[in-house]
């Protein structure tokens, strides 16, 4: 029995069969669309335990930091993932998608996948913990940017990231009180894994029909990624093998390659629809891949 649930409670097999479950039986997906947000909003509470806001305490350090991986996570993905996907697409729903991906703030995953590929966890943390207050302001910013025709009102921008990332921030203290967080500590990661996995059933469900009949799209959809994340992350650890040493480069290449897909996918269906937030959905799968792959990479 306790295999059967470690199986299904393992982040890996969740995303597989909820690509699976989507693909084959889509009509639940309807149902769950209405509560992508607020699915999101308790994945990022439990997730946001992660960061100690003590860590951004000696600022002069934590300012470069946050500033490396604002450069290697919005600016340097931003514009591989908008150049490759304006050169590959016309859809006005799509490219939105793909804004909102740019406009994304850096997975939470890089933490723990930090940890395990021995890398500097605390430049991991305060990096995407100071990338996620800067997307409160940035993202708004960037998504009427780019998407300036877009009929969706500001705030609403704004409004979705205080849910799902201040709010939610700001909650999380209340859950590392010493006698909650043993219990939290627990569960974070069944949390985490099993709304994660709702959200990219929902994604994939309502664009069910989209992807079965466009394979072109998915050709188009999983280059874009391709040369996005693994085209940049080669380039970074060849020329910066010998210069930088090993636990910084774990760093810097998952925070110039990973995005937090659930976040993305929770936002672009809200803002612009089921086509826009597909783009998101497959983005899961190939941080998936990555993590793998740079698993086998930087495994010594």
């Amino acid at each position: 029995m306790s295999i059967i649930l470690r199986i299904i409670n393992n982040r890996n097999f969740l995303l597989i069969a909820s690509l699976v479950l989507g693909l084959a039986i889509g009509k639940g997906a309807q149902v769950l669309k209405p509560f992508v947000l607020p699915i999101l909003a308790v994945v990022m509470l439990f997730s946001s335990t992660s960061f100690k806001l003590a860590s951004l305490l000696n600022y002069r350090k934590s300012i470069r930091i946050i500033v490396v991986s604002f450069i290697l996570n919005f600016v340097v993905f931003g514009i591989i993932l908008l150049s490759s996907s304006h050169l590959l697409f016309t859809d006005h729903d799509l490219l939105a998608g793909f804004v909102v991906i740019a406009a994304t703030p850096p997975g939470v995953a890089i933490i723990p996948f930090t940890v395990m590929y021995k890398g500097d966890v605390n430049y991991s943390t305060i990096g995407v913990l100071g990338s996620y207050l800067l997307a409160i302001i940035v993202s708004p910013l960037l998504i009427q940017v780019f998407v300036p025709e877009a009929s969706i009102d500001p705030w609403k921008i704004v409004i979705i990231m205080l849910e799902v990332v201040l709010i939610p921030l700001i909650l999380s203290r209340i859950l590392l009180w010493k006698k909650i967080f043993p219990v939290v500590e627990k569960i974070r990661g069944k949390v985490v894994n099993w709304g994660f996995a709702m959200i990219v059933y929902t994604i994939i469900g309502l664009n069910r029909t989209v992807i079965f009949s466009d394979l072109e799209l998915l050709i188009k959809v999983s280059l874009v990624f391709l040369l996005t994340m693994f085209v940049p992350g080669l380039v970074y650890e060849l020329m910066f093998r010998k210069s930088v040493r090993y636990e910084r480069r774990v760093s810097h290449s998952l925070m110039l390659t990973i995005k937090s897909s659930g976040f993305a996918a929770g936002t672009a269906l809200a803002l612009f629809g089921p086509e826009a937030a597909l783009p998101a959905a497959f983005l899961a799968v190939f941080v998936l891949l990555y993590l793998i792959i740079a698993g086998l990479v930087y495994n010594h």
